[in-house]
């Protein structure tokens, strides 16, 4: 079976690819499309899916992220596992860049002109770090203009099915209220969105809830037990495509 995704943005040859867990090589409990090394999956049937991802976005190589629930974010200009943090930013073409989630929200940024792109992982803790304003920090470093910087934003648990302890609510009440769903639920994709439409052009929005949708892995939804890892896939050209 091909590789399902659950959506596609394509900008002037930068292609952003949120996937979902069809059409991989894996067996269960990561079947099929696990994109993640540590989850105690096959390595050689990963290495398989990373190449399945890279080619939906017509990339040659991918650099995954290696996240850690926190704000730091990196440079990447070679392929392989990135160094621990939430964030990746490259300017090289044909070089992929993914951001690994199940549940949490993976995130990007693309600027066709300048011809930067990158990908963030946000969980409860990188939401209330702000590592999106992280991420718009060295993307805008690297020669990111907000005026020609489009987002975009992956599929994550939704609000009415993130229940967390009232206590984590209230510690949002201050630092970002637009995460806040109930006084027992957060809804991170609005936390995500909340920074990020004040600094963008545009922001693409698949809109859907890991936990509810099968097609898609969920940590949650897993209980405990071993499941893969699904996310966002970010590469550009060598140049950007002209229209005629």
């Amino acid at each position: 079976m091909d590789a399902q995704v659950f959506g596609r943005v394509s900008i002037e040859g930068i292609h952003a690819v949120a996937v979902t867990r069809i059409g991989g090589v894996s067996s269960a409990p990561f079947d099929s499309l696990n994109l993640a090394t540590y989850v105690g999956d096959d390595p050689a049937c990963v290495t398989a899916n990373l190449g399945i991802a890279k080619d939906l976005v017509s990339a040659q190589e991918v650099s995954v992220m290696n996240a850690e629930h926190g704000k730091t974010v990196h440079v990447v200009s070679e392929p392989g596992i990135a160094p621990l943090g939430d964030g990746l930013v490259t300017s090289q073409a044909q070089l992929a860049i993914a951001a690994l989630a199940a549940d949490c929200v993976p995130f990007g940024l693309i600027d066709p002109v300048n011809r930067v792109i990158a990908v963030g992982h946000a969980g409860w803790r990188g939401v209330l770090a702000n590592l999106m304003q992280s991420l718009l920090d060295e993307f805008s470093a690297q020669g990111g203009q907000p005026d020609h910087t489009q987002a975009v934003i992956g599929p994550a648990i939704c609000g009415n099915c993130y229940v967390v302890p009232a206590e984590r609510v209230e510690l949002f009440q201050d630092i970002r209220p637009e995460a806040i769903n109930s006084s027992t639920t957060l809804d991170l994709t609005s936390g995500v969105r909340s920074v990020l439409a004040t600094q963008v052009s545009k922001v693409y929005e698949f809109t859907g809830c890991t936990f509810e949708n099968f097609d898609l892995f969920s940590y949650r939804r897993a209980a405990g037990e071993p499941t893969g890892r699904g996310g966002l896939v970010i590469a550009m050209s060598n140049s950007p495509v002209l229209n005629s």
